[in-house]
């Protein structure tokens, strides 16, 4: 896989209010994507800038603006409740014509027991179907099922194809969980192999058995190596493309972040 080297990057921060593991983990993020601003203080100003930025070239007639506005206002109440640590955003036209829009969500949950890829396998509803797929701190679960809801901005109930992958981080009691959901047929497969992707890249830095050690010292030496490394890992991959000229033409390009800090003393 080619390897395109980026400027260092800050990193990202997620929900305060949200539970998130007392440890750092890089993520590797679509590049093309957005953070989802979800303060009611400015989430419509950044949602109208993204909008802009993204149909540039082509402005959205007065309805379609305002059904995309509709699902940004209707998304940030939902992610609000629900308490996601991070959500990431794409918007674009489809193929077919018409705007569309889709969230992938990071949330942490905390078993309070170690967690398992048995444990998280018994959590799962029986609908819908469930495969194991690789990942770089183990392995994990992918659902892929159907539902029927109102999504945000809308007033019809539609059918979805929902995505959830659960990743067990092994020696703790912490689950990752990355979820989409597309009403979209053509966005699924291309958001199935994102999601895929997106999973494969999570990871736990090198120096976490070292951040937990009890001397100065040693907290010291794993915040010099855990800089050395962050500055070395921040790095473009640059991964197969989607076909086809719509929205998932943005879901190629990863950026890798890292977040937290070493130690809650710092």
């Amino acid at each position: 896989m080619t390897r395109l080297r980026e400027l260092p990057a800050d990193r990202i921060e997620l929900n305060p209010d949200a539970p998130q593991p007392p440890f750092p983990v890089w993520l590797a993020l679509p590049a093309d994507w957005t953070l989802l601003d979800t303060n009611p203080a400015t989430w419509r100003r950044s949602a109208e800038a993204m909008i802009d930025t993204t149909f540039r070239s082509s402005r959205l007639r007065g309805p379609e603006r305002r059904e995309v506005m509709q699902f940004f206002d209707q998304l940030v109440a939902d992610v609000q409740r629900a308490g996601a640590a991070l959500s990431i955003i794409q918007v674009g036209r489809r193929e077919a014509g018409g705007a569309a829009s889709v969230v992938i969500h990071l949330a942490f949950a905390d078993e309070g027991r170690p967690s398992s890829l048995a444990r998280v396998r018994d959590s799962l509803p029986r609908t819908g179907t469930t495969t194991e797929i690789a990942g770089a701190v183990g392995p994990a679960v992918l659902q892929r099922d159907r539902m029927t809801m109102i999504p945000p901005g809308a007033v019809d109930v539609v059918a979805l194809t929902s995505l959830q992958v659960f990743i067990p981080i092994p020696d703790t009691t912490w689950t990752a969980i990355f979820s989409t959901a597309t009403a979209f047929p053509e966005l699924t497969d291309p958001m199935e192999q994102l999601m895929r992707q997106v999973a494969a890249r999570f990871r736990l830095t090198e120096q976490l058995t070292d951040q937990l050690t009890d001397t100065a010292a040693d907290r010291d030496l794993a915040l010099d190596r855990s800089t050395a490394a962050e500055e070395t890992a921040v790095e473009y991959e640059a991964a197969p493309r989607p076909t086809g000229p719509g929205i998932e033409r943005g879901f190629g390009t990863f950026v890798t972040k890292r977040t937290g800090r070493m130690t809650e003393g710092e």
